[in-house]
Parts: C-alpha cells; structure tokens; sequence
C-alpha cells in the first residue's frame, strides 16, 4: 500500500444504493483532492519504469514524462482512484466484505485531474442473521457395540478375501459354484470370427456372463468335454463352440492358529480381540460421525439465510479445479465449459451446505461467548508432539506458521462439544 495515495475520510463519499441478499451495491466518490494525489503517485510510477532516447530509464524528466505518457499516467491514476476510494468506501460503511469488492459502473471518460470522480461497485458481505434452533437437537445416536457375532462377519469377510481356487476333483462335473477356465470360438453365418473367441477365459458360474448362454451351456460338463450353443449378439445369431479347460471350487481358509500367525497374530484369540478393538474404534467414530452430521442438518434446516455469491463461486470453482486435479492425477486437460459447468453445479450445493455451517458456527461461537485461548493452542501442540515426538520441529513451525488455522479449528470443536451436550440424544 506503501506506493498508493492514502485516502483521508473527507476525501471519499459513499452512499448505499442497493441491498439484495448479501450483496450491497455502493456509489463512492473520490474528491479532487484524493484524484489529484493519484495523479501525481501515478507520475511518479510511470516515470521509474519510463524509457525515452537520450535518458536513462527511469530518470527521464516528470514535465516530459506528462507530456508524453498521458495515457499510462491517466490509466495507472484511475487505478489508485479505485482502490484507494473502495478501501475508504469499505472502511466508512463498515461493511464486513468476505470479497474484494467489484467496480459495476464507472465513465472513465470523465476522469482527469481536478475533478470528482464517482463509480459504483458490489460489495459481497457476510449474511446478517439471529442463530437459532442450536439448543436441544433431537439426535439418535447408533449403537457402538460390537457383538461376536459381528466379529465373526467380519472375519469370514477376511476368510473370503483369502479364499484360493483350487482343482476339483478328477471326473468332477461343471456345478453352480464352481470357477471354469475355457476357451470357445464362435462363427456368424457359417464364417468363423476372432471377435467372438477366448483362450483360457475364466467363468464363474454363479454370476451373469458377458456371452449369453455360456454357463448353462457348460453346467454338468467335465475336463476336457465340449459344448455348442447359440447367442443373440450384435443383430445376429453366434454359433459358439466352448471346451472345459479345468474346473476348480474356491476354498476359503479356515479360522485357526495357524491363519491367525499367516495374519501376523499369536493365535485367533488375539486376532479376535484385535479385530473387536478396531471394529470398536471404528464404530464409535462412525458413531460420532453420524451424531454432527445430524446435528448439522439441524442447523442448516433451522438457518435459512442468503450466502454471499461471490464467495460460493469463488469456493465452487476451486472445488471443481481439486476434483479434476484428483481425477487426471494432476494433469491439466483441457474440458468443456459445459463440462466445467456440470461439474460446478453438482458440487455447489456442497459448498453452499459449508459455507452455511461455518457462518452458523461462528454466530453460535459468538452467542455462547466459545472462543479458543492460548492455552487451548498450547494443549493442542502439546498433544501433537507427545503423538509424534521424533516430528517436533516440523510440528513446531506448523503450529506457528498456521495458528489462526488452527485456533480456527479448536473453537469450532468447542462449539460442537457444546452442541453435543445440549442436544438431546437418545
């Protein structure tokens, strides 16, 4: 700001003109005098990067820089105008702008020294509005129990997960639930064709099949046994020739010691009681996870209220940049603006839906008079560096570097744990 004319209050006026939503429409004037300011810093700008035959850049003479730079001086002058007048403007009107403000209307072609100059802008602000409906939430809270019977799910899902395929037996017939290795062609119109033909494709028979036909026509078959049969495909009828190349069942581990040591455990109590452990863990934070969102939706639901548009915007399109960010790898292709577009308005009531509850947050925070305090910002390093001792510098600067971050992050746990003991859970 230090290269900027400094607007003094009498040398600004304002006036509201327009108020929809959170946005506020402004005519700010800037004086003569403040104009007159912006010329002569613009002057001097123009004159340290100005180049002219026979001086050195930046020491050509003012009186022949205004003589023949008026354009540069006039545009880098109308520039300081604004910013110089909108932040006066902002700072009179004590509007809390969550954006910089936009010029919407504005003549240039009257702008020169020795004059007013007038030019209206948009102002997005922060939504105006009496929190409510925060105190005795209604939430059901899910059940952080874990049965035996949950235990044992789970770990025939890890059995499953580690079942093997294995050769039936010599003589064995293609069943229901076995897995077949085949190989079949196929020919249209008498005329064979690669396009429908496969070498050692494996079928499971208890699932449905990319070629019609093809399980039932090899059910009750055996090892080294051929079939035929037809299958509409493509407008037309596919004369197929398969062959049973191996048979084979899936077997699933058994639960025993010698599983749980393959596992990394002593035996299968230990592999139990770890497993409950995390399950246990997993569901109380499923638990807690589901309790703030239904305190969220409460809010939300109770909180109807015009979010500034500007600020959704800006928040929806770096959510769209992010999400082609994860989704080419960090790539940068080059897409539609219809495809932009599609994109933005999928995720824009996600952001809305936050946007919401941080403006909620806050207004609860400062009902309840929940603030974080250096002692909270303490504690919490202090509980960052007991967890990762040998990461103490990097925790350090962390910590320090993005405090207001972090404090941001304390106060709003602060006002969840209030909401939390005050709702009515059951």
């Amino acid at each position: 700001m230090s290269s900027f004319a400094v607007a003094q209050d009498n040398e600004v006026k304002t006036k509201e003109i327009s108020k929809k939503g959170c946005t506020v429409v402004l005519e700010v004037t800037a004086e003569p005098s403040l104009v007159n300011k912006c010329f002569h810093n613009a002057l001097l700008q123009v004159q340290a990067k100005a180049q002219m035959q026979g001086f050195r850049a930046g020491k050509v003479p003012l009186d022949i820089v205004k003589k023949n730079f008026v354009p540069h001086i006039t545009e880098r002058a109308a520039d300081l105008v604004i910013r110089n007048a909108s932040s006066k403007a902002l700072e009179k009107s004590e509007l809390k702008a969550v954006m910089a403000p936009a010029v919407t209307k504005a003549d240039f072609s009257t702008f020169g020294e020795n004059k007013a100059f007038s030019f209206e802008m948009s102002v997005d602000v922060a939504p105006e509005f009496k929190v409510k409906g925060y105190k005795g939430i209604a939430v059901t809270k899910k059940s952080e129990t874990v049965s035996e019977e949950d235990v044992n799910k789970h770990l025939n899902e890890v059995l499953e997960h580690n079942s093997s395929l294995e050769a039936e037996a010599e003589g064995a017939a293609v069943g229901d639930n076995n897995f077949v290795v085949v190989k079949y062609s196929g020919s249209k119109d008498g005329k064979a064709d690669k396009k429908y033909s496969s070498d050692g494709e494996l079928v499971d028979m208890s699932a449905p099949q990319t070629v019609a036909g093809l399980a039932d026509a090899i059910k009750g078959a055996k090892k080294g046994e051929s079939r035929t049969f037809d299958a509409k495909i493509d407008d037309g009828t596919i004369n197929f020739t398969v062959q049973v190349e191996e048979i084979k069942k899936k077997v699933k581990p058994e639960l025993n010691d010698a599983f749980a040591k393959d596992m990394g455990f002593d035996n299968v109590e230990k592999l139990k009681e770890t497993v409950k452990t995390s399950m246990e863990r997993e569901a109380k934070t499923s638990s807690e996870r589901d309790v703030v969102k239904q305190i969220e939706d409460a809010l939300v639901k109770e909180n109807g209220f015009d979010l500034p548009s500007g600020l959704v915007e800006y928040y929806t399109q770096i959510s769209v940049a992010n999400f082609i960010n994860r989704m080419f790898g960090g790539k940068n292709p080059e897409l539609s603006e219809e495809n932009k577009k599609a994109f933005a308005e999928r995720m824009r009531p996600g952001v809305e839906r936050d946007l919401r509850i941080g403006y909620i947050v806050h207004a609860i925070a400062e009902a309840e008079k929940l603030e974080a305090t250096e002692e909270d910002w303490k504690a919490e390093l202090d509980k960052a560096l007991a967890s990762q001792p040998k990461e103490e510098a990097n925790i350090k600067k962390f910590f320090n570097d993005r405090k207001d971050e972090v404090m941001a992050t304390i106060n709003e746990r602060k006002v969840f744990d209030f909401l939390k003991s005050n709702a009515k859970i059951k």
